[in-house]
């Protein structure tokens, strides 16, 4: 879960650079491998939010934006789906 080598630093001064690269790495990291969290950057705020299928791969997730905003603060609003059995049966007519 770090940033590929050979990747310059992102420039700050324009986030949505920033925010596509680390959505880039978010795609490809062999233990998050996702495309569907959403990354909004404010001031020296950044915030995730979106779906994850555990909250070890929830915890990956801000681990992996550290490593590109290491002076950012990170919330993570992301949300661990749960996997409950059905509350009860589903009638088919």
């Amino acid at each position: 879960m770090t940033k590929p080598e050979g990747e310059s630093e992102p420039r700050l001064d324009q986030p949505q650079y920033v925010v596509a690269r680390i959505k880039e790495a978010l795609a490809h990291d062999q233990c998050i491998a996702a495309q569907d969290i959403n990354v909004r950057i404010v001031g020296n705020d950044v915030f995730l939010t979106g779906p994850a299928a555990t909250g070890v791969r929830r915890r990956a997730v801000a681990q992996l934006v550290e490593t590109f905003l290491p002076e950012h603060s990170i919330h993570n609003q992301m949300t661990v789906l749960t996997t409950d059995p059905p509350a009860g049966a589903e009638e088919v007519t």
